[in-house]
C-alpha cells in the first residue's frame, strides 16, 4: 500500500483494500495505477487488451474533441486518434474502401499540419 497523505494515496489504499476483499471471494481483477497522472484503472480479468486500448483511446478522443481548433496541435491529435479509432474498431476485420479513403484524407491533414508547424 502507498503511504497516507495525498488524495490519490487515500483512494489507492481504499481500492487496494476492496480488491483484496474481491480476490478473497475469487474475483480476479486487473488494475493499473499511475500515480504521476492520477489514473487508476480497474478491469475485469476477461477484459482484453484490445478493449483496454479502446478505453484509453477514448480519453485521447475526448481531448481531441474538447481542444479548440486554434491550438497548433489540435489537428494532429484529432486526426491521429480518429485513425487509431478506425483501426481498433476494425481490428479483426478488413478495412472498407471508405475507411481507407478517410484515413488517407486524415493522413493528408496530418501532413499539412506538420508542414505548417515546420515553417
Amino acid at each position: 500500500m502507498v503511504s497516507e497523505g495525498s488524495e490519490y494515496n487515500k483512494i489507492y489504499n481504499a481500492i487496494c483494500s476492496a480488491i483484496a476483499n474481491l480476490k478473497e471471494e475469487g474475483i480476479d481483477i486487473i488494475t493499473k495505477f499511475e500515480k504521476d497522472s492520477g489514473f487508476i484503472g480497474i478491469y475485469t480479468s476477461d477484459t482484453s487488451i484490445l478493449k483496454r486500448a479502446k478505453n484509453g483511446l477514448n480519453e485521447i478522443l475526448e481531448l481531441s474533441y474538447s481542444t479548440a481548433e486554434h491550438h497548433p496541435y489540435w489537428n494532429l491529435i484529432y486526426n491521429t486518434s480518429e485513425i487509431a479509432k478506425t483501426t481498433l474498431d476494425s481490428w479483426n476485420e478488413n478495412f472498407s474502401l471508405d475507411q481507407i479513403q478517410e484515413m488517407l484524407w486524415r493522413n493528408d491533414e496530418i501532413k499539412n499540419t506538420l508542414n505548417k508547424l515546420e515553417k
